[in-house]
């Protein structure tokens, strides 16, 4: 991939995926970054981790993923050091974004990346038991909601969108076991049936498992449910429709790292909203590793 040394901005998304549709969806925010003074390439994905092939040779310009958190992640794991992460919200939850407090009119995103401020945020890093590694903006889900998002399928989340992982939880939720998880902290195990290992407030959309300030505090939270179905309890369902912190709900801990593992069963990891292997597992913070603009 030759990319033009004259650019400054590089716009990486889908033109067929979400609310793109079309190969010139993209080249609409990219005049308006142009308007603001930037000189932008579009660059269109052909295929899954393309977006990170195509941040990796971006090098220290601002990069832009345009679509929803998967390709959010996808160009986080391609960034370099000296690159700045850049969002257009276009897809089904747009977690990062919320973090941000960014727009969800893409349009109006675009003003915001012209005139926002440039900072330092953390992100994750979840490694396999193989040592391999990937990096999450937002969180990992540990077995319930992986299981969930495994379970959507892509026309249901076309017509119902966020909807599509309500509905499907719940099918999730009573149709599966889940076998209890150890999750070692120091020397502490705990051993719940569902863990978020969360780097932001924000999960789903604007459902929220953390209060304020954890994207740039180097540290990860890890929220813990001990019995799935006490989601449904009236008093924690009201709270998660209300918006309100979910650990207020459920016992959580904050580190800089956490192991997590599930001896006999097939246990199924999610970041950022997308499948990422099986337990054992073990996530750590890098503090202030990422450079935005928001």
């Amino acid at each position: 991939m030759v990319m033009d040394t004259a650019t400054d901005t590089v716009i990486i998304g889908n033109p067929h995926s979400g609310r793109a549709g079309n190969a010139g969806y993209l080249e609409r925010f990219a005049k308006i970054l142009r308007s603001g003074g930037r000189t932008v390439e579009v660059l269109n994905t052909e295929h899954p981790d393309h977006a990170t092939e195509l941040a990796s040779v971006a090098a220290d310009r601002l990069v832009v993923a345009a679509g929803g958190d998967g390709t959010v992640n996808e160009v986080l794991n391609g960034l370099s050091p000296g690159a700045t992460l850049g969002v257009l919200p276009l897809g089904t939850a747009n977690v990062l974004a919320r973090e941000f407090g960014l727009p969800l009119d893409p349009a109006e995103a675009c003003q915001r990346i012209l005139e926002g401020e440039r900072s330092k945020v953390d992100f994750g890093v979840a490694t396999n038991d193989e040592g391999v590694e990937r990096r999450f903006a937002c969180m990992a889900g540990i077995g319930f909601d992986a299981k969930v998002i495994s379970a959507v399928t892509p026309l249901l989340k076309r017509y119902l969108r966020r909807f599509a992982f309500q509905a499907t939880a719940f099918k999730v939720l009573f149709g599966n076991s889940f076998p209890p998880l150890e999750i070692i902290h120091g020397d502490e195990v705990h051993t719940p049936r569902f863990a978020i290992v969360a780097n932001g407030q924000y999960y789903g959309g604007d459902y929220r498992v953390s209060g304020p300030g954890l994207l740039t505090s180097g540290e990860l939270e890890t929220i813990l449910v001990g019995r799935v179905s006490v989601l449904l309890r009236p008093d924690v369902f009201a709270g998660i429709m209300a918006r309100r912190p979910l650990n207020r709900a459920m016992k959580s801990f904050t580190s800089t790292e956490v192991h997590a593992r599930a001896p006999g069963a097939e246990v199924p990891v999610q970041l950022d909203g997308e499948l990422w292997g099986e337990l054992p597992m073990s996530f750590r913070i890098e503090p202030g590793a990422l450079n935005v603009v928001s």
